[in-house]
C-alpha cells in the first residue's frame, strides 16, 4: 500500500541506510527541537538518544513527512529507540481522531506502532481507534500492526480474536474486515481453513434474513483479497460465485460491499489466475437467471481487465466476446449500455492492425445490429486493403458478423461473405487463431458448398479450402494443396441428377473435410510428432497416386469388359426371337421390333389398298347413276314425242 512502511527493521534499507546521521536523513523542520541533540549522530545510536528532549515529537513528525525516505528513516530510527520513549507519542496521536489529510500520517504510525509492539489485549488497544477511520491506508496498516501482533500471540488467543472480527459491530463492516485479515494475516493463511473462517463467511453470504451479516462477509473478502493480496488469489476462484451473486443483492450496502469485493479479488489474482476465473464470469452474462447489476459488474470489470492484462484478455476473446454479445440481448438498459461499452473497449485497445482499427466500429454496429448492419460491413471490410496479419482479437470480432452473413438467404450477400473469409484466411499467421472459430465457420461454408447454384458452390469451396489450409501446421500445407480442386469436383457431383452419385459425393464431403480439419487442427507438441507427420503425409500422397492409377486401369478393364459384353450380346437382324423365345433379351426385343415394323407395313399397304377400292367404287356408283340419268332423259324425249303426234 502506497504510503505505508513495513513495520521490520530492514525498513532502514528504504533507500536509507542505518549509519546515516540524523542531520543528513532528516530536514532542519523534522529534527525541531531535537536538533541540538541529534544533529550529526548515527541512527544507530538512536536508543541511547530517546531519552533527549524532543526525541518523541520527531519521531512523530517524521513518520509523516510527505517524503517516503524520511517516513523510512524515521521507522528505522523508532525501532532503534527506547519503547517507553516512543509509544506513549505515538498512542496519543492515535487515539485522537483524525482526517483525510491526515490518514497517510497515521497509517505510517500505525505501521511503526506495529514494529514496537509485542502482543496482548494492552497492546491491541491503540489500533481500535485507528480502525475506525475511514481510509483503506490506515487500515491496510491497522491489518499489517495486528498482523505484527498475533505472531506473538499465538493461533489460540488468535482464534477469539477471529471469532471477534466476524461479528457485526458498530465499528463498521470494512474495520472488521480489515481486523479479520490482519488477524489472518499473523497467523498465515492456513487459519481460513483450519478455524473455519471461509465457511463461516459463506454461511453469513448466505443469510437471506440480516443484510447486516451479509455486508459483513463482503467486506471481509474485500479486506481479506486487499491485506494477503497474492496469498489469497488461491481462494478467490472458490469465493468468486458467491460474491457475483451478492453483486446483484437487493440491499446497497450489500451491492457495494460486493462490488469492492469482486475488485479486490481481481486485483490480488495473476494473469494466469484470471483465465481460471473468467468461465465463471462469463457464465454470469449467459446465464438468465443473473441479475441485471452482476452481468454490469461483470461487462464491466472485462472492460478494466483489458488495461492490466491485455494478452490474457487476447487470448480468451473467443470466449469473452459471444458471451458480450448474449448479453446485448438482454431487456435491461444497463446492461445493453454496459455491453457495448464492453465491445467497444475490447477492440480499440486489443486490435493493433491499422486497417483494422478504423473497422472496430462498423464491426460493432454490425454486431449490435446485424439486421441492417451486416451487409454494410462486409461490404467495407472487401474494401479493405489488408497489410498486416490478422490476429485473435481481429478474428473475435469479424467471426460473428461473417457467420451471420454466411447465413443470410440471398446468394449475394453469402457470395461476399465467402470471400472475406477466404482472404481473411489467408492472412492470418497463427493457425491456432483459426482453430477455435472453425466450429462456427466450418458448417456454413459446408452448406455453401452444397448450395443449389454452381457460383455459390465455387465460392465456398474456396473459402472452405482456405480455411483448412491456414488452420494446418506449417509442414501439414502441402496436404492441402489440391483440397480447392477436390472440393470443386465434388461441387459438380452434388447436384447430380443420379441419386448414387449425390449420396457418395455427400459422403465424400462429409469425410474429406472431417479428415481435413482432423489434420488441421491438430495441436503438435515435439519434434517427433511433426517427423511422423511428414512421414504419414508422404505415405498418403504414394498410396492416393497408387490408388489413383489401379482404379485408372480397372476403369479401363472394366470398359473392355462391358464392350465385350455388348458385342457378344448384340441381337441380329433378321434372326427372328431367340430359341426360347423369352421376350426379354436384346434378340427377342429386336424381333419384337422388326414384328412391329412389319406388322406397321402391312397395315399401311392394307389402307392403300382400301383407299384404293373406296375410289374405285365411287367412280363406278358415279358412273351407273350418269348412265340411269341418261336413259331417264331419253324416255322423257321419247314420251313427249309420242305426244306431240297426237
Amino acid at each position: 500500500m502506497v504510503g505505508v512502511v513495513s513495520h521490520q527493521p530492514a525498513l532502514g534499507g528504504q533507500g536509507v541506510d542505518i549509519s546515516t546521521t540524523f542531520d543528513a536523513a532528516f530536514p532542519a523542520a523534522v529534527l525541531g527541537d531535537a536538533a541540538g541533540a541529534l544533529k550529526g549522530k548515527p541512527l544507530s545510536e538512536a536508543g541511547s538518544l530517546s531519552s533527549s528532549a524532543g526525541f518523541a515529537p520527531f519521531v512523530v513528525r517524521a513518520l509523516g513527512d510527505e517524503d517516503a525516505a524520511v517516513r523510512g528513516a524515521g521507522t528505522a530510527a523508532a525501532l532503534h529507540a527506547e519503547p517507553a520513549a516512543v509509544l506513549p507519542a505515538l498512542e496519543h496521536y492515535l487515539d485522537t481522531d483524525g482526517d483525510g489529510e491526515k490518514d497517510a500520517d497515521r497509517a505510517d504510525r500505525v505501521a511503526d506502532q506495529g514494529g514496537r509492539r509485542g502482543g496482548g489485549e494492552e497492546d491491541l488497544r491503540p489500533y481500535r481507534g485507528a480502525a475506525r477511520v475511514p481510509d483503506d491506508l490506515v487500515q491496510c496498516a491497522v491489518a499489517d500492526g495486528l498482523a505484527a501482533c498475533m505472531s506473538v500471540i499465538g493461533a489460540g488467543e488468535g482464534q477469539a480474536y477471529l471469532d471477534r472480527f466476524l461479528v457485526v459491530s458498530e465499528n463498521g463492516s470494512r474495520a472488521q474486515g480489515f481486523g479479520l485479515a490482519g488477524v489472518v494475516k499473523g497467523l498465515k493463511s492456513r487459519s481460513l481453513k483450519t478455524f473455519g473462517v471461509l465457511a463461516k463467511l459463506e454461511t453469513m453470504a448466505g443469510n437471506k434474513k440480516d443484510q447486516k451479516l451479509r455486508e459483513l462477509a463482503m467486506a471481509c473478502y474485500a479486506c481479506l483479497a486487499m491485506v494477503l493480496k497474492s496469498v489469497f488469489e488461491p481462494y478467490c476462484p472458490k469465493i468468486l460465485p458467491t460474491i457475483l451473486a451478492k453483486c446483484g443483492d437487493k440491499v446497497t450496502e450489500v451491492r457495494a460491499q460486493a462490488d469492492a469485493a469482486f475488485q479486490s479479488c481481481i486485483t490480488c489474482m495473476c494473469a494466469q489466475g484470471l483465465g481460471i476465473i473468467t468461465p465463471a464470469m462469463l457464465q454470469e452474462l449467459v446465464d438468465r437467471g443473473s441479475n441485471w447489476q452482476t452481468k454490469v459488474a461483470v461487462l464491466n470489470m472485462l472492460s478494466n481487465l483489458v488495461g492490466r492484462v491485455p494478452q490474457q484478455v487476447s487470448n480468451l476473446m473467443q470466449d469473452i466476446v459471444p458471451s458480450v454479445i448474449e448479453a446485448l440481448t438482454d431487456t435491461k438498459p444497463e446492461v445493453q449500455t454496459a455491453s457495448q461499452k464492453s465491445l467497444s473497449t475490447l477492440g480499440v485497445q486489443l486490435i493493433k492492425s491499422p486497417e483494422m482499427q478504423a473497422m472496430v466500429q462498423p464491426l460493432i454496429e454490425a454486431i449490435i445490429n446485424p439486421g441492417d448492419k451486416t451487409t454494410p460491413c462486409i461490404e467495407q471490410l472487401m474494401d479493405v486493403t489488408f497489410i498486416n496479419a490478422v490476429d485473435g482479437p481481429c478474428l473475435s470480432l469479424m467471426v460473428p458478423v461473417l457467420t451471420r452473413g454466411l447465413k443470410e438467404r440471398r446468394m449475394e450477400y453469402k457470395r461476399k461473405a465467402s470471400l472475406v473469409v477466404g482472404n481473411m484466411c489467408g492472412l492470418v499467421t497463427d493457425g491456432k487463431a483459426l482453430v477455435r472459430y472453425a466450429p462456427d465457420l466450418v458448417p456454413e461454408l459446408e452448406a455453401c458448398v452444397r448450395d443449389s447454384n454452381p457460383e455459390m458452390r465455387s465460392y465456398g469451396a474456396s473459402a472452405l479450402a482456405a480455411l483448412l489450409k491456414g488452420m494446418a501446421s506449417e509442414h501439414l500445407k502441402a496436404k492441402f494443396e489440391d483440397l480447392n480442386n477436390e472440393l470443386d469436383r465434388l461441387t459438380k457431383d452434388l447436384v447430380s441428377s443420379k441419386e448414387e452419385v449425390k449420396m457418395a459425393a455427400e459422403q465424400r464431403l462429409t469425410d474429406l473435410v472431417a479428415m481435413a480439419r482432423g489434420d488441421a487442427t491438430k495441436m503438435h507438441q515435439s519434434e517427433e510428432d511433426i517427423k511422423a507427420d511428414i512421414e504419414r503425409v508422404k505415405r498418403e500422397a504414394e498410396e492416393k497416386k497408387e490408388r489413383e492409377a489401379k482404379e485408372a486401369e480397372e476403369a479401363k478393364k472394366k470398359a473392355a469388359e462391358q464392350a465385350e459384353k455388348v458385342a457378344a450380346n448384340k441381337p441380329i437382324p433378321g434372326k427372328g426371337f431367340c430359341e426360347a423365345s423369352c421376350r426379354a433379351c436384346p434378340q427377342c426385343e429386336l424381333a419384337l421390333e422388326e414384328q412391329k415394323e412389319r406388322d406397321e407395313k402391312a397395315k399401311k399397304e392394307q389402307d392403300r389398298l382400301d383407299r384404293i377400292a373406296a375410289k374405285n367404287k365411287a367412280e363406278e356408283e358415279k358412273h351407273q347413276a350418269l348412265k340411269k340419268f341418261q336413259e331417264q332423259q331419253k324416255a322423257q324425249l321419247a314420251m313427249q314425242g309420242k305426244k306431240k303426234k297426237k
